[in-house]
């Protein structure tokens, strides 16, 4: 009868175990994750761009082949406002906060495109929900994320930029911190792409991001060859958008009201615009 008993709670703890490692519903093949300015619209042109992959990207067959590997292309994003690397790679403290803090004026602190199916944004919180079970004590969220395949995405995009400005701009130590944990949190078989975020209505802030591009770059290349990476952030991009009222929220007077947010047309151009370099790193990344 004991023995019965230890067999029935053995098997009782195998399966809550399994149960408890189930991947997030409706896994996308590929991934997105970024900052507020993904939820604030860029999310929708990111599913775009990928849905348009093969009619976007100059094919040969090796990258017809390739394309394989990233099965039907199902693309999600999920955007979390002021957040960055830092923010997914450190287990605990303010910027850990950043992504699972629950937003005290919203109640919601991130936008999601294409999660369970929904192509439509959706304003959600991190840790609540099936699907952004992020915030687990003493894990990171990127560790949360690819623990036990609760995501295995065969293509995830990193698109990170403005919160970390300051950080990566000021201290190419930091930049080499951030780029060398996010290598060491995402499992190696998961092929990875960093996209900088798109330039901004102001010259001084934007000038500031140039800076911390080429830091970030510069350590992600240096932290190893797992994730291609893609310098977004450049004089094409930054003559299309930078200072231009039409890309970015205005007032009944015309004045820009949100710097910091391009709009989805902004977005459009920044990936038109940087159409081959993306398809490169994809197609470097997927092989």
């Amino acid at each position: 009868m004991t023995l019965l008993r230890t067999s029935v709670f053995g098997l009782w703890l195998a399966i809550v175990a399994a149960l408890s490692a189930q991947p997030a519903v409706a896994q996308p093949d590929i991934l997105i994750l970024g900052d507020s300015q993904i939820s604030f619209g860029a999310g929708k042109e990111y599913l775009r761009f990928f849905d348009e992959l093969a009619d976007r990207c100059k094919m040969t067959p090796e990258r017809k082949k390739a394309l394989g590997n990233l099965g039907k292309r199902e693309t999600a994003a999920i955007g979390v406002r002021s957040t960055s690397l830092q923010s997914w790679t450190t287990p605990k403290g303010a910027a850990k906060g950043a992504i699972c803090d629950v937003d005290k004026k919203f109640g919601v602190n991130a936008g999601a495109y294409g999660i369970e199916g929904n192509p439509d944004r959706v304003f959600i919180q991190i840790g609540k929900g099936n699907a952004y079970q992020f915030c687990k004590p003493k894990q990171t969220a990127f560790q949360a994320m690819f623990d036990d395949g609760y995501y295995k995405p065969e293509l995830l995009v990193l698109t990170f930029l403005g919160n970390s400005s300051d950080r990566w701009a000021n201290s190419p130590d930091l930049a080499q911190q951030d780029a060398r944990r996010t290598l060491e949190q995402i499992p190696d078989e998961i092929p990875c792409i960093f996209i900088s975020s798109v330039p901004v209505y102001l010259k001084k802030t934007n000038d500031k991001r140039m800076k911390a591009q080429t830091a970030i770059a510069h350590a992600l290349r240096q932290a190893g060859t797992q994730c291609a990476v893609v310098e977004g952030f450049n004089r094409k991009t930054r003559d299309a958008i930078e200072g231009q009222p039409a890309y970015f929220r205005r007032n009944d007077a015309g004045k820009v009201k949100d710097p910091h947010h391009p709009s989805r047309a902004a977005v459009r151009a920044f990936l038109d615009i940087n159409t081959a370099e993306i398809c490169d790193a994809v197609f470097s990344a997927v092989k």
